[in-house]
């Protein structure tokens, strides 16, 4: 399984914590290789929205000593995108500030 990142939708939370990107990534890695496993049994769509033609999923990731992030990652095969990343876990303020990132895209 390959994750890759969206540039502009990872890039305020890599920002601000830039020291801690790494362990970011691995744990985005963790919960999105468990979510593969349990054929996401724990995942809900992000938006209605469709990201470059496909559907977009949220799910919440927990890395050590960092605030709880929710993630929105599309899904090719047994690949997936991390589209948008943030430390705003209330799921409606979630998809709201979800939803205008894909407008403004």
């Amino acid at each position: 399984m390959e994750i890759t990142y969206s540039k502009k939708g990872c890039k305020k939370v890599f920002k601000t914590y830039k020291h801690q990107v790494a362990t970011i990534q691995k744990a985005v890695a963790a919960q999105l290789t468990q979510q593969f496993a349990t054929n996401f049994a724990k995942t809900k769509l992000a938006t209605r929205i469709p990201v470059a033609g496909t559907k977009c999923y949220e799910c919440r990731v927990n890395p050590p000593q960092l605030p709880a992030m929710r993630v929105a990652f599309t899904r090719h095969g047994a690949d997936a995108t991390v589209e948008y990343l943030t430390t705003n876990i209330t799921k409606a303020d979630f998809t709201q500030e979800l939803e205008q990132f894909l407008g403004g895209k």
